[in-house]
């Protein structure tokens, strides 16, 4: 709780602008459950009183101005509503298609400091470190800005570099976050239920590994790697000599954007979109990774009808396990068997305390009959992402953030795809591609190496097995063994049983000081137009009073 108030404090203007921006957008009640006590409110000098016009603001619908709210307050904030644009296992289907429009709003950073950070990052004037270098940006975005550029051996590079003080701000805004996630968690059971501090913390995580370049260049590493065998499909080569935290500088790979493609000689709209869906099913199956922000502005068609991809600062992964989850689970559905399709998504997710496994294989089993007698060709992928993604939600279930950007990333790939070849069989391009890893998977190969280690892990077992038992009843002998018990909602119980036995306390009381007064008025008799009287009324009025507080009170709690 301390170290919360002191980041309040540490923070107290930013506090001041976050909170007043969601009241002017008629969202003050977002605050109230992370304002427990009001100390947000008693810890910002200055913010005085939230008003409660914006009480229940989400309850009754306001995507709209969320968004508005989010962009108001910079970059740290419309990212973190592009990253909850992809829980739609946590948010209602209006607030994810209001999210999804979030867009960066900023101007071009001054040309001076561009200059500045480039210097200080290459450790060399600029003139030196480029033949040529245009101070106009290509593109601009919140964290950085793009950069035509040639090199002293006249390659021609596009250099992104991240904008002057961007950083503090954003460390700010991420502490102010994850600050409000952990005070709101530990006193509402919804915002546990979603885990809203582990969501932060990845987001956190996310994010700061944004703001280093390098990480953007190790990316693009894995994607060149994984696709150099395709020539059809290109990505640009980091220049490692003119890159650094902030700075990176990349081949510039020219081309007509992807949903501005009106054909070339070597290429046509079916076959980009049946080559953009199957790099996406091959990369995710064979090497756990995937472009996770498939706008038509990440792709273009170059002169040869070769695919281009940029921008890989939001790249996802999904590990092994994960993967063959998704494969036994594609079997699953494959073979409509509701009972195998709960067991996967049980084993994908984190299950809520009583959860209704017959509620959810009964809606499976209703899900999967709605789509009876569809060809596949006609099967709408879009739809059926979101009608399991609203499933989980429903039943909450608690997704891998991982599973959740690529559901998020398979609506989007299917939109653009459609949009460049509206007759595209999506389903009949990933098929094959599904089937060969199904196969792999069943390969003794497969299995050889997948167990290859597991002979030493039980010769290691065996090794340490004799030794942990034994210390194991040597406590039990010693009366040393103990057990730890964590109950989820135990301090949320205690929250109320505390407020309950408060009330109580304060009902005894003013009863007991209303039967003192009865007792005394009548004892003394005194004359109610005299001090004596005047003074008994005074009292009569104050007790009522404190009743009148004590009952508005109660109503307060019980909202």
């Amino acid at each position: 709780m301390l170290q919360a108030i002191n980041l309040q404090r540490r923070h107290a203007a930013r506090y001041r602008q976050i909170v007043r921006t969601l009241v002017r957008y008629g969202l003050g009640g977002v605050v109230g459950p992370v304002d427990v006590g009001g100390w947000v409110r008693q810890h910002v000098p200055g913010l005085g009183r939230i008003g409660d016009r914006g009480h229940d603001a989400l309850r009754r619908g306001r995507p709209a101005n969320l968004r508005a709210a989010l962009e108001e307050l910079g970059p740290t904030f419309v990212k973190f509503g592009q990253i909850l644009s992809t829980r739609a296992d946590l948010l209602p289907p209006a607030y994810i298609a209001e999210l999804e429009r979030l867009q960066d709003r900023v101007p071009s950073d001054d040309p001076a400091s561009i200059v500045a950070t480039i210097e200080a990052e290459l450790g060399s004037p600029i003139y030196q470190i480029f033949k040529e270098f245009d101070l106009t940006p290509l593109a601009a975005a919140s964290i950085g800005q793009v950069h035509a550029a040639v090199l002293p051996d006249g390659s021609r590079v596009v250099v992104k570099v991240q904008r002057a003080g961007i950083e503090p701000s954003i460390i700010e805004d991420l502490d102010i976050l994850a600050d409000l996630a952990l005070l709101g968690e530990s006193h509402s059971a919804l915002l546990r239920q979603a885990d809203v501090v582990a969501l932060v913390k990845e987001f956190s995580w996310t994010l700061r590994s944004e703001l280093d370049y390098r990480r953007e260049a190790a990316n693009i590493e894995r994607f060149r790697n994984a696709l150099e065998r395709d020539p059809r499909i290109r990505v640009p080569m980091v220049h490692p000599r003119f890159s650094s935290r902030r700075v990176l500088t990349l081949e510039r790979m020219d081309g007509i954007r992807i949903d501005r493609f009106a054909g070339q000689e070597d290429a046509s709209e079916s076959s980009i979109a049946n080559r953009l869906v199957a790099m996406t099913t091959r990369l995710l199956l064979s090497s756990g990774i995937f472009h996770a922000d498939p706008h038509p502005g990440n792709f273009a068609i170059a002169p040869d009808g070769a695919l281009v991809l940029y921008d890989f600062g939001m790249v996802g992964t999904i590990d092994e396990r994960l993967r063959e989850r998704l494969l036994l689970l594609a079997l699953a559905v494959s073979e409509r068997d509701a009972s195998r399709i709960v067991d996967e998504v049980a084993l994908l997710g984190a299950l809520p305390a009583g959860w209704d496994r017959q509620a959810m294989e009964r809606d499976v089993s209703l899900l999967t009959a709605q789509y009876i007698g569809t060809s596949l060709s006609d099967l709408p992928l879009a739809m059926v992402v979101s009608d399991i993604m609203n499933l989980v939600r429903r039943h909450g279930v608690r997704m891998p953030s991982e599973l959740a950007l690529l559901a998020k990333t398979v609506s989007m790939l299917e939109a653009l795809s459609r949009r460049l070849d509206p007759d595209i069989d999506v389903i009949a391009v990933v098929d094959p591609i599904i089937r060969e890893s199904i196969r792999q998977f069943w390969s003794p190969a497969f299995w050889v190496r997948r167990y290859k280690l597991r002979p030493l892990d039980a010769m290691m077992l065996g090794v340490s097995l004799p030794g942990q038992v034994q210390r194991l009843f040597a406590r039990i002998d010693r009366n040393d063994l103990t057990f730890h018990i964590h109950i989820d909602d135990l301090p949320e119980t205690m929250r109320i049983a505390n407020s309950m036995v408060n009330r109580l306390a304060f009902a005894i009381m003013i009863a007991a000081a209303w039967l003192g007064m009865i007792v005394l008025f009548l004892g003394v008799d005194p004359d109610i137009t005299g001090f004596p009287g005047v003074l008994f009324l005074v009292g009569f009025l104050l007790l009522g009073a404190l009743v009148a507080y004590g009952l508005y009170a109660s109503w307060r709690s019980s909202r």
